[in-house]
């Protein structure tokens, strides 16, 4: 039984439509039996209609970005196997073979993408898989025998809670940096304020000290840039604008095992990796 898993389609607000070449590989007929899709993926009728083209079985949870119920026309679609719902659940289990798979949203988990808060609620829901989404990102791992699987966003939509992670060996010694600076400068000027104090003031000393202020005022302006260059931080095109490579996951479920295909589009071409789980 091949139980396909798409989540965070975003269409049409962050994306247009599926790449074409995970399209030609899910347009075979007869060959995928469920489809699940994991929130944020029900604003656009054409998307629900090629998913219920791959498979009449189709669970839905609902996302955050999703309304709770499924989008319909003026048109009679009491012949279309897709119908208008009177609500879009917030988890769903499946039953194949030996195993319960979990479906659920990744934004009801908090902290979000806890695996302790995934933990909790596969144990609520008493299932042996979890499948989530949310978070824009393809994760696959076992936590306690149970096995978690997140198929990332199968347009590649930007996330709009994506993290920077700074240094921060670097920026602790950015800091000490600034705070031990200020001190030695300090320390010339409060000698010539004693040494004035005793000694008379000479002709030409307002000069030299315009040109002193001068110097601490261009080595001020210089700071900040030197600062600057500590704190770069060097970001892909990826990061900055917050975008995703297309991906979802297709599981072969045989009795209690489960094999787990991960597709990826990257750099124009479709990479798979495959991962095993067995019920203990």
């Amino acid at each position: 039984m091949l139980l396909l898993a798409l989540s965070d389609a975003h269409i049409p607000d962050r994306a247009t439509d599926l790449p074409l070449k995970f399209k030609k590989l899910l347009s075979v007929p007869d060959k995928i039996s469920q489809v699940a899709l994991l929130g944020n993926s029900t604003k656009s009728y054409d998307f629900l209609k090629f998913v219920n083209q791959i498979s009449n079985n189709v669970t839905i949870v609902r996302g955050e970005f999703d309304n709770g119920h499924l989008p319909s026309t003026k048109k009679d679609r009491a012949s279309d196997s897709i119908r208008p719902m009177e609500e879009i659940p917030m988890n769903s289990i499946i039953r194949q073979g030996a195993l319960k798979i979990g479906c659920c949203s990744g934004y009801t988990v908090v902290p979000k993408n806890d695996p302790l808060s995934l933990l909790a609620l596969a144990r609520q829901l008493d299932v042996d898989i979890l499948l989530w989404g949310g978070t824009h990102n393809v994760e696959a791992y076992t936590l306690e025998g149970k096995f978690f699987v997140n198929p990332g966003s199968c347009t590649g939509a930007f996330n709009t809670d994506w993290p920077i992670v700074f240094d921060v060996e670097d920026s602790d010694e950015a800091v000490t940096a600034e705070v031990e600076k200020p001190t030695k400068e300090n320390e010339p000027e409060d000698d010539g304020a004693k040494s004035g104090s005793t000694e008379k003031e000479q002709p030409g000393s307002d000069m030299a000290k315009k040109g002193t202020a001068e110097e601490r005022d261009s080595e001020s302006d210089v700071k900040p840039e030197n600062q600057f260059k500590e704190d770069e931080v060097n970001i892909s095109d990826l990061d900055v604008n917050g975008s995703n490579s297309p991906s979802f996951c297709l599981l072969d479920i045989q009795g209690n095992i489960c094999t787990l295909y991960i597709y990826l589009y990257v750099d124009g071409e479709v990479k798979v990796d495959k991962v095993v789980y067995e019920k203990e």
